[in-house]
């Protein structure tokens, strides 16, 4: 696995992942049905989004120091103690948000979803970090794979026990989190944790909180399509719409996460400007060109993949699928360009890019869902990632003096090079 090259590697995990979401996604569809598939969606979505908004982007930030080669055993044990910390803030404010926003019928199951869920979520996310920093993708993208290889085998399992439920699902998505807690704590040397310091609890948390600014934004602007879903849509628009979001979403899985996993810590660490340059030029072209090419692909195969994988009680979704496909490629480069502005300390370009987006999709869904239903708000979503491309396409021009064109293609020579590597 080391003679593989990280972006390679880390395509390739992305790759297993997906086909891991498919089969889960198409099992969890076909046997549950739209209904239960949409109370799972729900209960996974607040989950996920109150983790997200509240982890404070602290595993970004144990990342750039340990890239930047302040990393220490004190340094992962205060992570570790924040984590901790950041877990039961998150906790008690998504209880609070929880006997607001979940019906009585669904409230106990995400109260104890999210009791487990949090910690186990921010210890894992906080000591696979140390690996990202470290630039050491490949025990990195293990890790990785663990938590849906373990949802999909306990998916089985529970179908051959004729088991499933939307209960014991939730079980089977925690354990892979808990597993990889478990696997990646075994692997530190007692020398690699120290005691925690505040000084550097502090620094990782004021880091953090710069890069959460763009996470906080990004955040709040994703899940706002879910959010109209959950509360305007019925459980079963919401399955057929967590069906057409996992079965568009494979060139941004694929590729943005792959180059932002790499792209991060390597420019973290580089000092020189054309070094710089070239790092974001090609990681962005080739991005945006792969993304293409695939969300392309994919779009033109919905209509009869879709009813063909997940059955024809989610047809409906086929436009939004379509739909969202094409608005995932402007979305590879916003995430892209987001990851590579924020290891250069532009971390401000994120949220202004978020914001750009949200002030598009309000009133664009505002104007479209209610002719277009799941469609318009595809659409609303295309055209919100649009704009923050636009906005983010001048920034880079500001930052690194890259133009337009040169953000989307990487260079001729590069290209050149990667040939020869494979043919090699």
């Amino acid at each position: 696995m080391k003679s593989i090259p990280a972006w390679s590697g880390s395509v390739a995990t992305n790759v297993v992942n997906l086909a891991f979401g498919v089969a889960t996604g198409v099992l969890a569809a076909r046997l549950l049905g739209p209904h239960a598939r949409g109370e799972l969606a729900e209960i996974q979505f607040w989950a996920g989004a109150i983790a997200g908004l509240g982890i404070c982007s602290l595993p970004s930030a144990l990342s750039y120091y340990i890239a930047r080669g302040q990393g220490s055993g004190s340094m992962a044990g205060s992570a570790l103690t924040s984590a901790v910390a950041l877990s039961a803030l998150s906790l008690i404010g998504g209880l609070v948000l929880v006997a607001f926003a979940v019906g009585p019928e669904q409230r106990n199951l995400q109260i104890l979803y999210l009791l487990v869920f949090l910690p186990a979520n921010f210890i894992a996310l906080t000591l696979v970090a140390i690996d990202h920093g470290r630039q050491d993708f490949t025990r990195y993208n293990l890790f990785r794979l663990l938590p849906q290889a373990t949802y999909l085998a306990g998916m089985l399992v529970l179908w051959q026990q004729s088991a499933l439920s939307v209960p014991t699902l939730l079980t089977a998505s925690w354990l892979g989190t808990a597993l990889v807690c478990a696997g990646r704590w075994r692997l530190i040397r007692p020398s690699a944790i120290n005691l925690p310091r505040l000084s550097e609890m502090t620094a990782l948390l004021k880091t953090g909180i710069e890069f959460h600014a763009t996470a906080f934004a990004g955040i709040l602007f994703q899940n706002a399509d879910r959010v109209i879903c959950i509360t305007y849509f019925s459980h079963a628009d919401l399955g057929r719409y967590a069906v057409a979001l996992a079965l568009s979403g494979a060139g941004l899985g694929i590729v943005s996460s792959a180059t932002s996993i790499v792209i991060f810590p390597k420019l973290a660490a580089a000092q020189s400007f054309a070094t710089r340059r070239h790092l974001i030029r090609n990681a962005l072209g080739a991005s945006c060109i792969v993304a293409l090419i695939i969300n392309a692909s994919i779009a033109l195969a919905i209509p009869l993949l879709l009813p063909f994988l997940f059955g024809q009680d989610y047809a409906e979704a086929v436009p939004a699928a379509i739909l969202l496909c094409i608005a995932q490629i402007p979305m590879c480069f916003v995430q892209t360009a987001t990851v590579a502005l924020r290891a250069l300390d532009d971390w401000r370009a994120g949220p202004y890019a978020q914001m750009a987006a949200l002030a598009v999709f309000v009133p664009s869904a505002a104007t479209l869902i209610p002719n277009l239903g799941l469609a318009g708000i595809a659409a609303s979503l295309m055209l919100s990632q649009i704009a923050a491309s636009i906005l983010l396409l001048r920034r880079l021009q500001i930052c690194i003096g890259l133009g337009v064109v040169q953000c989307l293609t990487p260079e001729f020579r590069w290209i050149v090079d990667r040939l020869r590597w494979k043919s090699a």
